[in-house]
């Protein structure tokens, strides 16, 4: 009778464990919408490393050349996005598509 009880047990936790797997890839799908909400500061400490600012006519950055905007760099991912978008440099953060960093990528 021991034996059973060990089966039936072992048999609950290789279910939970196969369950867990499953859901595993939905977790970023559930909580990621809610984090790429938050627009980056230029204070954030990340955007401080990188020169990130709101408005590339106010950068004053050797590696900024005219023209070279958030919206038009490869590293933001949403091209469509008009005001404020994702970049994968900031990741689960917003950013101005008029804005500027030194990650700028020209879009392919």
């Amino acid at each position: 009778m021991h034996d059973r009880e060990t089966n039936l047990t072992r048999r609950r936790l290789l279910r939970a464990g196969v369950a867990g797997l499953v859901a595993a890839p939905a977790v970023p799908l559930i909580f990621s919408p809610a984090l790429a909400d938050e627009r980056l500061s230029e204070d954030d400490a990340q955007a401080r490393a990188l020169h990130y600012r709101h408005d590339a006519a106010d950068v004053e950055h050797a590696d900024y050349e005219e023209g070279q905007t958030c919206a038009n760099c490869q590293l933001y991912t949403d091209a469509d996005a008009e005001d404020w978008g994702p970049c994968s440099a900031f990741p689960g953060r917003l950013v101005s598509a008029n804005g500027w960093c030194t990650a700028w990528v020209p879009r392919g």
